[in-house]
């Protein structure tokens, strides 16, 4: 009997259905939840995810995982070359925006020094920028965040020491490739923009000297500014408005010809006599003695009419021009003013 109740009992409770047994779940702590819905926490985070962390990758970054002396070494040259230089932390833009910057006499880093900021500021950048990407708006902590903004306000004092060490380099530069004080300005502005980019490129891992490379990238885009100028100028010659306000304004240049007038019709009256008739129809066309409006042809169109190259109508023009040489009377010109010429 008692056998058989305990048969039915454990049919009866496999029959029941069964509820899981829940864990209950881990509230989240205040701080944590003060922290998700902080706007100003939720703005930081913004901001990293927008922006561009820069680095040159380099194999050794792998092998340096929770080894900080590099940093720190990089933070120890800091102090030394600010102590060297008197100059106060500032963003590399503020250095190169700040013209009494370039006045200053900071130290030149030897190459063991370039070796110690660029291993520092692309470490930093790596380590950042892998931070960054585990960023979450919903799950993000505050420490994380102050984590990176430190790094990456690290980075960027060493790029500006970077510049600040490199910005006699420019103007050196810059003062082979202008003619004036205002070419300086614009060619170190320019130059101040190269070097800038010429540090988030450089590879230090390579082994070479950072002033031979930004030197090959500021002369380069400098040479590329310097043709582009002078062509402009073959384009477009001109006179310096300087130059115009020292000539007196009464000064006239001598006539070469007095009747310039006479002089051609006495040569058109012996034109016929010494020219063929294509060389006397070049000359009529090419100075525009044909009809009353005066229009000169170009040698382009000289030639498309009658049906020959335009260097061979050059010839012809010459030609006839010495053909009538003789026919000119030296009394109508002007001794001196030809001289001049």
């Amino acid at each position: 009997m008692n056998d058989l109740i305990e048969v039915n009992v454990l049919e009866l409770e496999r029959a029941m259905p069964r509820t899981a047994t829940k864990t209950p779940a881990r509230t989240s702590s205040p701080r944590s939840q003060k922290e998700i819905h902080d706007p100003r926490l939720q703005e930081r985070i913004r901001s990293l995810l927008a922006s561009e962390i820069r680095f040159v990758y380099a194999g050794e970054f792998e092998t340096l995982e929770g080894d900080d002396q590099p940093i720190r070494d990089a933070e120890e040259l800091l102090g030394t070359l600010r102590q060297q230089s008197g100059a106060a932390p500032k963003s590399a833009s503020e250095v190169i925006g700040d013209l009494s910057t370039w006045n200053t006499h900071d130290p030149l880093l030897t190459f063991e020094q370039e070796q110690v900021l660029f291993r520092a500021l692309n470490l930093l950048r790596f380590r950042a920028n892998r931070l960054r990407s585990r960023l979450s708006q919903q799950s993000s902590s505050a420490k994380c965040v102050a984590t990176i903004e430190s790094m990456l306000t690290l980075a960027e004092q060493i790029r500006s020491q970077l510049v600040r060490s490199n910005l006699r380099l420019v103007a050196s530069i810059s003062r082979r490739f202008s003619s004036s004080h205002q070419e300086v300005e614009e060619f170190s502005s320019d130059g101040s923009m190269i070097l800038l980019g010429a540090i988030d490129r450089f590879d230090y891992s390579r082994r070479f000297r950072f002033s031979t490379y930004a030197t090959h990238s500021i002369q380069r885009h400098f040479f590329r500014t310097w043709k582009t100028r002078q062509r402009r100028q073959q384009r477009f010659p001109g006179t310096a408005s300087e130059i115009l306000a020292e000539v007196a304004e009464e000064y006239s240049e001598p006539p070469i010809c007095h009747d310039p007038q006479k002089v051609v019709d006495e040569l058109l009256k012996h034109a016929p006599e010494v020219l063929d008739e294509r060389e006397h129809q070049i000359l009529l066309n090419r100075f525009g003695l044909t009809d009353e409006r005066k229009e000169a042809k170009t040698l382009r169109e000289i030639a498309a009419d009658l049906g020959v190259s335009k260097e061979r109508v050059r010839q012809l023009q010459l030609k006839a021009l010495e053909k009538l040489r003789p026919f000119l009377n030296p009394a109508e010109f002007n001794v001196e003013a030809v001289a001049l010429c």
